[in-house]
């Protein structure tokens, strides 16, 4: 049985039933009689297409059927945008594009919805396609348009790569202002570690901190080049073997390090082996405290902890803020944030490093009333140990 996802409480949505094959070639004939169509979309820099009122397609142009891997248009017409780019949510539903849980909070998906009420506009679009290679991220840009044609109200899209846009985002937001602050502290610190008025134990301590923050601004600068490693395939795994608990105190006392709130560590004394690499899990730990504080309140109230079983150990990590639906369905989206522009690429990355890398998963669960934890699970390389410390 294939069940179609409501999603009309959450956008003002047109009719979602797809016409009969009869009513998309009328709606293509009507357009064809304007012969000029086809020659302007194929003037177009961009990938463009034309939409019906059922948000079908009925003509694209030369750079989107190469995008799409079609030859001709009538291998695209009757299709959603959505299930013509490999979505992965249109996947989710017999219904397709338009009809899933995830199409409420689709750039590309809201911007045709308001385009057919009357407002053009544009959209990022975060969307994740499925390939012969694997899903891949695909960010898009997505214009749209209402265009009457003899009466019958079409809607014109535009679509380019939000990549580059994205990416300088990240830098010129992100990245630069924390490197910055970074090298300032290093800085500081390079001179309290020199300076012979302080104390034996101030230097210690100096340089101590020094050697953290050096870290951590290491991290901040390569994240770019490391993410981009990782969607091509070439990040390079080096695994040992690793206790689960020095691992997550390790992640954790890096965030001390670098000023921020404590985190509760759970109080169990069991621990377990894992074989992994520790410098990627560690970074995976780290985004995911690092993100479950900046979600807590002033005074704390992020903890983690782990959990064994036979085959796994379980890495969670809880704080006591529940999210939004609508940032549950974007959370693992390349790109979103509710932070604003240059972030949101924490969670999709540690994602894409622990499926990918690391032979594990990572899922949340949150709700009101329990708040929101994070869990990554990562293989056992042997038997549990007790009391370690």
């Amino acid at each position: 049985m294939c069940t179609v996802h409501s999603i009309e409480n959450h956008v003002s949505v047109p009719p979602g039933e797809r016409p009969p094959h009869v009513g998309i070639q009328a709606q293509t004939d009507l357009v064809a009689a304007v012969s000029f169509f086809e020659r302007v979309l194929d003037a177009i820099p961009s990938m463009a297409m034309l939409l019906s009122p059922e948000r079908q397609i009925l003509l694209a142009n030369r750079r989107l059927l190469e995008f799409a891997g079609a030859e001709e248009v009538a291998e695209l017409r009757g299709m959603r945008p959505g299930d013509m780019l490999g979505c992965v949510n249109a996947l989710e539903s017999c219904g397709g594009c338009g009809t899933t849980a995830h199409c409420a909070v689709c750039g590309s998906f809201r911007a045709i919805v308001d385009a057919q009420l009357g407002y053009g506009q544009t959209q990022i679009c975060l969307m994740v396609r499925r390939t012969e290679g694997g899903d891949e991220s695909v960010p898009l840009e997505v214009w749209a348009a209402p265009l009457e044609v003899s009466g019958q109200r079409l809607t014109l899209v535009c679509l380019t790569s939000a990549a580059d846009r994205l990416l300088r985002d990240r830098l010129d937001l992100a990245v630069l202002p924390r490197a910055m602050a970074l090298v300032a502290e290093t800085e500081a610190l390079t001179r309290a570690a020199a300076d012979d008025a302080s104390t034996p134990d101030a230097r210690r301590r100096s340089l101590s901190l020094l050697e953290a923050a050096s870290k951590r601004l290491s991290d901040v600068v390569h994240a770019p080049g490391e993410l981009a490693k990782a969607e091509a395939g070439e990040l390079v795994v080096t695994p040992s073997v690793v206790s689960a608990r020095e691992l997550l105190s390790g992640a954790a006392g890096e965030l001390a390090f670098g000023g921020g709130p404590g985190i509760r560590l759970e109080s169990s004394q069991e621990d377990a082996v894992i074989e992994t690499d520790p410098d990627l899990a560690r970074k995976v730990l780290a985004q995911l405290l690092l993100n479950a504080t900046e979600a807590s309140p002033p005074l704390g109230g992020t903890s983690a902890g782990l959990r064994l079983s036979a085959a796994h150990v379980d890495f969670w990590v809880h704080n006591p803020g529940e999210m939004a639906r609508t940032v549950q369905l974007q959370v693992f989206s390349r790109g979103f944030s509710t932070r604003g522009p240059g972030r949101g690429y924490g969670t999709y990355q540690a994602r894409l490093v622990t499926e990918r890398y690391l032979g594990g998963s990572l899922k949340f669960r949150s709700a009101a009333g329990e708040g929101t934890t994070f869990t990554v699970r990562l293989p056992r390389a042997g038997g549990s140990t007790k009391g370690r410390t």
